[in-house]
Order: C-alpha cells, then structure tokens, then sequence
C-alpha cells in the first residue's frame, strides 16, 4: 500500500508528465499551427532562431514501406525521394525565427501547413503536410533538435502516390548552416 506522500508524488508526476506531452501549438483547435501560433509556441518554450542564409538538408531514408514491391525497386525509390527532398535553401532573416513549414519540407514541396508544432528549448517535433506535384502528397513527422547553424530530425514520411498508392518511409534529415544566400538555392 501506498503512503499518502507516495500517491501525492505519484499523481503529481502524472500531472506533470501529462502537461509535458499535451503541449499542442495549435490553440485554437482547427487542425493547423499557424504562423502566430508557432510564433507564441517559439517564445513560450524560449526557442533559439535559426542563422538566416544558405541551409543546405540532406534526407537519408533507412526503411521503407511499399506493398508488392521488390528490395531493389524499394532502393530505389529510397534514392529518388532523398535526393528530390535534399538541397538547398536561403532563409531570409524574417523566416530565420519563425521558418515556414516549406523550408521543412524539402525541395518540391508546395502549400505545406504544420499539423504539430512543439518546442521545448533546442527540441523540436512537428507533423507537416505537404504537396509534392504529380507525385501526390506527403506526410511527415520530424523529431530532434534544432540549433542557430544546424539541426537533426528523425523523420517518418508518408506519401501517396497516384501510381503505387501509399508509401512509408523512415530516416533522418539534417541541415546545416552555410553563410550567404547566393541566389540559387
């Protein structure tokens, strides 16, 4: 049997683990972190901005979901969607403390929202979704950490293809600060 100290600590931890994880950026409800939104997440959880200038991401997919799919057709469709999502980007001193949710999204990525937005100091977890073309749409939950010069996310991917219909993907993305924007990133 508990003592009654024991169950205090004990409801208290919950408390507190359950305010940790309930931290959601969206407060008004509707389904998507706007920019203010993320603005008042970013300053309540004491976020540290991002160095404006080139970035320079790199995706690295390590697992992959495709139905009816073969181990070589699966590398390559891991090779194509990382290097399509890789690249370069120039984030304008304005976006620098508040990035929209397209620097995130990776090269080809069109009319992206944050679904999620949480920041509790350097770490950070998101949930995006993103146009991608003809290819369909994307998916994609990132969680790590973030610095004013670089950061490193796991990631897990989901797009849907017209063609193969969904595919999941899991890896990492990292990115890295490289001064100037030099007009073409």
């Amino acid at each position: 049997m508990m003592s009654k100290g024991d169950q205090y600590l004990a409801a208290l931890t919950l408390l507190v683990t359950l305010g940790a994880c309930s931290d959601n950026a969206d407060t008004n409800g509707d389904g998507s972190v706007s920019r203010a939104e993320r603005a008042e997440e970013m300053r309540r959880d004491g976020y540290l901005a991002m160095q404006p200038g080139r970035w320079r991401m790199a995706f690295a997919f390590t697992d992959i979901d495709v139905p009816r799919l073969g181990e070589q057709e699966k590398a390559s469709i891991k090779a194509q969607l990382a290097k399509g999502a890789s690249g370069l980007s120039c984030l304008s001193a304005a976006d620098a403390a508040k990035p929209g949710p397209d620097f995130f999204g990776g090269e080809g990525a069109e009319d992206c929202s944050y679904k999620q937005f949480d920041i509790a100091g350097n770490r950070v977890k998101m949930a995006l979704s993103c146009g991608m073309g003809d290819l369909g749409k994307a998916k994609m939950d990132l969680d790590g950490t973030v610095g004013d010069a670089d950061f490193q996310f796991d990631t897990g991917l989901e797009v849907q293809v017209p063609m193969a219909g969904k595919i999941k993907l899991k890896g990492t993305m990292t990115g890295k600060h490289e001064g100037e924007c030099r007009g073409d990133e």
